[in-house]
Formats: C-alpha cells, structure tokens, sequence
C-alpha cells in the first residue's frame, strides 16, 4: 500500500510537468527538406495475405544521422469493416526529455480525393508507461489521434518526424530498424542518411533486400527497398530470442571495447563512499571480520532484500545509473542502480567486483549482434570471492543459500564493465533447481472420504520462485488458489487442515504440505458394483506448451526445469499389479515413468526434464505425437477396488477355459488320427536287430513327462483361468496386449503339454515317426517361447525377464537334441516300428525273417 501511494506521487508529479517544464506537445510542420525521393507503386498484396482488414500499402523510414532526425511515413488501406476497427488510430510514442515530435500531414483518401484530417487539436498526449507494471518509469508518452468517419476502402496517409538522441550516447548512433513487420507491407522503404564521415556498422538479420548505397555533398545514403514483403508469423509461445522479422542493426560502436569504456565513463563505481551507505558497509565489514564469503552474502542480501525494485529511467537515465549512495538512502533502484551498489559495496571490503551488461530475452544469442550500446536490457554483478567467479542478481528477492552459493539465471553472455574488456564473456550455468512432487490418496474403507496430501518440495532456484510467491500471494490467497485448483478434479474436496510451509534457507530448500479430504475420488461402476478410480499426473502434463497446427515458429520450454513427480495410492488389502515402464528421450526433454507396487501402496513415478529453451520447428510434430501419446497411456492410471466383504463375480474366465477345452479336444483327437496312420513300407518283424530304448533316450523320456506334468501344474498355479489375471491391465495402455498373451500363453502350453505326451507315447512304442515328430516339438517349443518373449517385452520389462529363461532353455535344447535324433545311430535302429501293428511279427530273439513278396 505505501509503494502503490508513493507511485501514484511519482507519477502525478512527472505527469503535471514538473519534469519538464512544460507538458509535452505536438507540432504540426512542412516536411524536411531532407528527404531521399521516393517512387510510387501501387500494386496490393494478395487479398488471401490480409489480416485484421487492412494492410500497408506503405512504410516509409527515413533516418538522418546529423540532424538526429526520423522521419516516418504511412499508409494504410482498409478493406473491411474489421479493418475500421484496428487501422483508424494514429499512435506514436516519443520521449519529451529530448525527442520533439512534429506530424506533417494526416490524409483521408476516399474515392481518390483527399480529406486533410491534420489538426494539433485531434491529439491527446498521455503517458505511455508499458513498463510500469515491472515497476520502470521512462517519462515517455504518447501522441494519440483517433480518427472520425472512416469508411470501408479508405486510405489513411500520415507522416510525422522525431528530432532528438539519448544524450547518454554522446553522440554515437545506434539503431535497429525492421524491414518486415507482423502485417502485409506492399511497399517498404528504409533510407539512413550519414555523414561519409561517420564510420557506421551494418548487420541484417534473415530476409533484407540488399541495399543501394549512394554518396553525395558529403553524405552516405543507405538504401533498403522491398516489395510484396509477407508478414512474420507472431506467436506467444516462441522464445524470447526467436525473431523471424527481417531487420537491420547500425551502429558506430567499431568493438565491444568502445561499449565497455562508454559504459565504464557514464557508471563508474564509487569509491569514497560516505554516509548511510558507508555506516552499513563498516557495519557488515565489522560482522564479517577477515570472511570474504560472510560479508559477500551480507552485501548481496542487504542490495536484494532492502532496496526495492523501481527505475525511473528518464533520458539519461535510461542507461546511467543513479549515485549508490542516492540509492541506498531512497531505497529503491533499478538494475543498474543496484548493481552499481552492489559493486561499490563489495569493492569496498577489497573484493574485485565489476557490472555486467546482459540480455535476459536474446540470453547467449547476443552474440549475434554486432558492437551496439542497445544490445542489453539488463544489469548484473560479477565477483571475484576468495578465488571463485560468483555472478550475482541484485534484482532477484528471497535468495536462499549460504555464502557464494546462490543460483544465478541462464543469461548466457555478457560483457563485464571492467577497463581492458574486449568480448562478451559465456556465464557458466548455476546448478538448477528442482521440483519434486508428492500425492498421497490414503484409502481407509468405501465409504469414508480419502484422505489427499499433496507434499512439494522446491530446492535452488525454484525454491527462490516459490518463495517469492507465496510471499506475495499471501497464504489466504495461495490456500484458496490450491482448493480452486483441485475442485476442478474432485467436485466434493474440502481442506483439512492449513498449508504446512518449511523453508531452509540456508540449505535453500522449502517444502509445502496439503491436506485436503476428497469424498468423490471412486466412482461406482453401475454394471459391476465395482468401485473404480482415475489417476492422471496433471503436475507433469501442465509443464508442457499447447502447440496447434497453425504453430510455425520454435515454441519456448521452460528451461532449465528437472520435476519429479510421484502418486501414492495407500489400498486396504495391498495390490496385484505387473511393473510398468515407460520413457522418451528427446535432445530437448526427457519423460520417464514407472509403476509399481509395494504392499498396500501403488507407486506411480514420473520424472519430466527440459534439456533446451525450447523445441524447433522441424520437431514439432514429433513433440505434439510425443504429448498426445503421454495423455492417452502413460500419464493416465485407472483402477478398480472391491472392499472387503462385498460380494464378487465369479473367479473363473469361463471363456479361455472353453477355448483351451476345445483346443486340448482337437489335439488329441489330432494325435489319435495321426498316430493310426498306416505306414507304408515293408513288414518289419523283430529280430536280432532290434535295439531296445536305453542310453539318452531314457532323459527324453523323463523330459517329455516331466513337461507335460511341469507345464499343466503352472497353468493353475498361475492362475491362468481367472477373471483376476485377465483384468489385471485393465483400462491401461497394456490391456488388449496383455489378453493376447495370455490367450496366446494359454495355447500355447496346451499345446506343448499335449504334444509332448504324444511324443511320450512315441517314444515308448518305438514309434518309427518319432524322430520327425519330436524333430518337430523342439522346433515348436523355440518357436512359441521367441513369440512369448516378443509380447512380452512389448508390456513390461518384468514380463520379458519372466519370458527370457524358458527360451533360452528351448533354443539349448533344440540346439542339443535336434541334431542327435536326426544323426544317432542308436535313434535309427530303435524307432522302426511301423503301424498298423500287422506289419510286424515277434520270431524271438535271433530269428528275423523276411516279408513274403
């Protein structure tokens, strides 16, 4: 309440012109004299390239160095209603503390005839503080003419001069000037007119027409021209830095050593400080003794916590800093005001300490700019603290972290004010904060609310944030927010008691705690009687960007972001569930989850990182795959719970038991056909010849048995037949892929118990078609495992490891006995009796006689 009194002092004192003198005014004039010739054109842009129903027919700059002069003229053509709406005002922005702004002419065309609209009467001058709500004060204004009976079809013509330069520049020229806006331009014209003296530096970013550069009576024209220039796509979801509009950067800064000594001459740091100031520094350097670490923290966080944030950055002051010792007896300062405090304080006590210019929207992409004064919007500190390079905020409030330990934001580069600097400097990156999250649904009976605590911790820079917060939100506020928040899940949630806040700040880390009571959290299935519950990590899925089809430009991360988020479901009689895993790893996120369960408690973790500042275009289709995957499966959780002593559906999968019946039913009667199959061939009669089984036959033997009794007792062991097993997925990504496997499993081991009795009987008959037959059963055992596993990998790691071991067994086994029935000896003289069972006689041993022809 004192700030916002003590502002609305500030502004009703610049406003009534005590700053000025007089209240700042327009002027009406010729045009200058000055001007480059321009040649009309006249051809219109694509109807279908027109937005918000008008577009420019022409942007006219001219920039005359010498005379400090920027002439503008516009022209705009409305060709709907819509247009009359957002074309029929004329505003421009100008700084009466050395900027005079002089309009030449306003025309209406209609029908081809002009209406002259120009009269200093039709302007109001009001304050134009954009940036009042961050607390900086400019003194700018702006000149404003809304414009009566414009029709449909109208062309607005205008034109207007602002003569003046920051006089803070002493008389260098910087500018950036833009060749394509965000509407359709026909016709764009840029000329910067400059002594041939005047050594000028040029950069153009993306699409600039090339210029036409002329020389004459000892002044250098720079000529941009363009046609037909479409308009930049303009989307609040890009980064800070991204800027598809065509531009061009000037300046007369030859080096960044030029920028380094202006910035040193205009913000020096004081040295012989008295005063308040000078008390307080005595007083930290007494409390500190010989501890440059101790008295470190102490300046920064007398600067950070006792000088409130508030620019008034009038002319000059726009990038020269105010007195330190001004500043810490008023209280208040901007960036460079508390930077320069800051450093004036720790030089003090020896410390080696500089200012450091950065760009907290272009961060390391500043190097892209040539040398300018206008290449930083922002302030900070560098010090040298016992031999470590600390960089230092001094607008960031609530830091926590002892001595130089302090998180610093990613700006990337900067230039370091200090005598001799040449380059922007890379910023090391400060370790990041983290986010970790914790739901807690504890489940007491079916008809008792759940009890819902929400635990979050914050360590490092976000806990820097969520201090701050709930500082300024307050607790009734911040309260009341949560329960909004949550009601919009839960219709019938109520708090149970006050948020619980810890914070350390020395260890910076704060943890909040939330308890709330949810009496909605299952739903009845009216079908089954089952009670069933929706999980989804909302906590994760907030954190990503909406993108749309009609996105076309980076779409910003918040970066750096490490969030780890777990829910915990607290169940009476514990949980069945298979482990579930789940990740993506980009280059610019990564997302991990993983379900579990540990006795009465289900574990949902989830882990969500931003490798980058944000996704590029060529990858926005595989982000928007990505997220709309992640909301369909892997961040949704559904589960259904039967309390005690509720009545339950029958146990059995009547279904599978019928399949698996009928599929037991047509293999045997398979094997009964195939094994009466007459073979053809000689009649054999036994005789000397015939070998009995023996050897390593008698290990087939016990194998095929031991399968068959091995793989029946696991099918019911396993509870492959109830109604459990087949649900156990149920309503999760895994659902369809687990009943497959089951039914899959199911016949599958039938099958192998069925056929390996059939060899069994082979086996002992001395069958002459087993060694095909069992030939077969290997390969059919491969074969059914490797599809096992394959399924199973596809579902959950668990499975897959379950799945792993029978098929190494059976590509063991293939490997070993495959050859051995096709190549033993003793296989080819043992198995040779044929069926029917008359095609052999019995002599006794030592007689064989041979078939009758």
């Amino acid at each position: 309440m004192r700030f916002t009194f003590s502002l609305c002092l500030v502004m009703l004192f610049w406003c009534s012109g005590a700053a000025f003198g007089d209240a700042p005014s327009v002027h009406i004039s010729a045009k200058p004299i000055w001007l480059s010739v321009l040649k009309q054109y006249n051809q219109k842009p694509s109807a279908r390239t027109i937005e918000r129903g008008f577009y420019y027919e022409l942007i006219e700059e001219q920039v005359q160095v010498e005379k400090q002069a920027d002439y503008n003229h516009i022209i705009r053509n409305i060709v709907s209603e819509t247009g009359i709406q957002n074309a029929s005002q004329i505003s421009v922005s100008f700084d009466p503390a050395y900027e005079r702004l002089d309009f030449h002419d306003i025309t209406v065309w209609r029908d081809g005839k002009p209406l002259n609209r120009l009269k200093a009467s039709a302007f109001k001058v009001i304050a134009d503080e954009q940036d009042l709500s961050n607390f900086i004060y400019q003194g700018s204004f702006s000149a404003l003419c809304i414009l009566d009976d414009i029709r449909k079809g109208d062309r607005i013509e205008y034109s207007y001069t602002l003569t003046g330069r920051n006089p803070i520049l002493n008389g260098k020229f910087c500018s950036t000037v833009y060749a394509q806006w965000y509407t359709p331009i026909a016709h764009h014209y840029t000329a910067i007119i400059a002594s041939s003296q005047r050594k000028l530096n040029f950069k153009t970013f993306n699409s600039v027409p090339k210029p036409i550069i002329t020389e004459a009576n000892g002044l250098k024209c720079y000529q941009y021209e363009g046609f037909q220039v479409p308009p930049a796509h303009d989307d609040d979801r890009e980064p800070s830095w991204y800027d598809e509009r065509g531009f061009i950067q000037v300046s007369e800064f030859a080096s960044w050593a030029e920028v380094v000594n202006w910035a040193l001459s205009i913000n020096p740091p004081s040295l012989n400080i008295k005063g308040e100031l000078g008390e307080r520094i005595a007083k930290l350097k007494k409390e500190a003794g010989d501890d440059k670490a101790k008295y470190f923290r102490a300046a920064v966080r007398t600067v950070q916590q006792e000088v409130r944030y508030m620019g008034i950055e009038i002319g000059e002051y726009s990038h020269r800093a105010n007195n330190p010792e001004k500043v810490f007896k008023q209280r208040y300062g901007d960036c460079k005001d508390k930077s320069l405090l800051l450093v004036s304080m720790l030089k003090a006590d020896g410390i080696d300490a500089a200012m450091v210019l950065v760009n907290t929207d272009m961060n390391e992409h500043v190097e892209q700019y040539i040398p300018t004064a206008y290449a930083f919007n922002h302030a900070v500190v560098t010090a040298n603290v016992n031999g470590k390079q600390v960089w230092v905020d001094a607008t960031m409030d609530n830091q926590g972290g002892e001595g130089t330990d302090i998180y610093f934001p990613l700006y990337g580069k900067g230039l370091v004010l200090k005598e001799g600097g040449s380059a922007l400097t890379t910023i090391p990156p400060s370790k990041g904060g983290k986010v970790i999250g914790e739901d807690v649904y504890t489940v007491k009976d079916a008809k008792s609310p759940v009890l819902f605590t929400v635990k979050t911790t914050y360590t490092g820079d976000e806990a820097d944030y969520m201090r701050g917060k709930l500082e300024s939100s307050g607790m009734a506020e911040t309260e009341k927010s949560y329960l909004d928040y949550y009601s919009k899940i839960y219709n019938k949630i109520e708090t149970k008691d006050s948020i619980i806040v810890t914070d350390d700040l020395k260890a910076n880390k704060l943890i909040t705690i939330e308890t709330y009571n949810v009496g909605d959290f299952f739903k009845k299935d009216s079908t089954s009687g089952k009670l069933t519950a929706d999980l989804f990590a909302n906590f994760i899925y907030n954190q990503f960007p909406s993108i749309t089809g009609r996105t076309k430009t980076p779409v910003a991360l918040t970066y750096p972001y490490d969030a780890h988020y777990t829910i915990k479901v607290v169940l009476p009689g514990g949980w069945n569930v298979n482990e579930d895993h789940d990740a993506i790893s980009r280059d610019y996120y990564s997302y991990a989850s993983n379900f579990t369960a540990k006795g009465d408690t289900l574990l949902l973790n989830y882990g969500l990182a931003f490798l980058k500042d944000n996704v590029p275009v060529n990858k926005l289709d595989e982000f928007k795959t990505d997220i709309k995957k992640l909301n369909s499966t892997s961040l949704g959780y559904s589960f259904s719970y039967t309390p005690p002593g509720t009545s339950r559906p029958s146990t059995i999968n009547s279904a599978l038991v019928l399949v698996v019946f009928l599929v037991t039913v047509g293999l045997i009667v398979l094997g009964v056909w195939f094994y009466q199959r007459e073979t053809p061939g000689i009649v054999f009669a036994y005789g000397s010849t015939f070998v009995p089984i023996g050897g390593w036959l008698i290990f087939i033997a016990l194998g095929l048995a031991g399968t068959a009794l091995l793989t029946g007792s696991n099918m019911v062991s396993q509870d492959y037949f109830s109604n459990h097993i087949w649900n156990i997925y149920h309503g999760s990504k895994h659902e369809l892929n687990f009943r497959i496997l089951l039914v899959a499993e199911s016949i599958g081991n039938i099958t192998l118990m069925v056929y390996a009795v059939f060899c069994l009987v082979l086996l002992l008959n001395k069958r002459d078609i087993l060694p095909a037959c069992i030939t077969g059963y290997f390969a059919f055992a491969f074969v059914f495992f490797l599809a096992d596993y394959i399924l199973a990998a596809n579902i959950s790691t668990k499975l897959a490891e379950t799945a792993l071991n029978p098929l190494l067994r059976s590509i063991v086994t293939a490997a070993i006995w495959i050859p051995y029935f096709k190549k033993s000896s003793r296989v080819h003289e043992t198995f040779i009796v044929p069926h029917p069972p008359y095609n052999y006689s019995y002599e006794g041993p030592g007689v064989v006689e041979e078939s009758a022809s």
